[in-house]
């Protein structure tokens, strides 16, 4: 192969390597890792999985922020609840997500909620209220 002549090809070589028990893990390098299956949820139909966020919204003064709560209806892309407030909270969240429940007449069934890691989609004050609502989160693990 150094000089530019080539046998086999590169998955034939491995193969007979294989074939005779030479294909082992060998230098400093890492075993590769079996992923676990990632767990999904389907919407089959309107109020069953939401998915929320915050974003900044700039105002005119420099370094200033507005805050943009977001959640919505996966299955039909609806945007079921938004509020912006000057910081960013748990309080608001829970408060964003209620009028959203309201609003959308879902509060006999179980909303499934997807968010990413942020400190206010982990808040104690969102985790007691969905709690209380019947609601599962799942949040986002990094690299997924």
């Amino acid at each position: 192969m150094d000089q530019g002549i080539y046998g086999v090809s590169e998955s034939s070589f491995y193969r007979v390597l294989k074939k005779n028990g030479q294909l082992h893990h060998r230098g400093k390098s890492r075993v590769p890792q079996r992923k676990t299956a990632l767990t999904t949820h389907i919407a089959n139909g309107p109020c069953e999985v939401w998915c929320w966020d915050i974003t900044y919204c700039a105002s005119r003064v420099r370094g200033e922020y507005f805050y943009l709560y977001m959640f919505m209806d996966i299955y039909s892309r609806k945007l079921v609840g938004y509020e912006v407030y000057e910081e960013e909270s748990g309080t608001y969240a829970v408060i964003v997500l209620q009028r959203a429940l309201l609003s959308e007449q879902c509060f006999n069934k179980p909303v499934v909620l997807h968010a990413d890691n942020g400190a206010p989609m982990k808040s104690q004050t969102l985790k007691i209220k969905l709690e209380e609502l019947g609601a599962a989160v799942i949040q986002s693990a990094p690299g997924k």
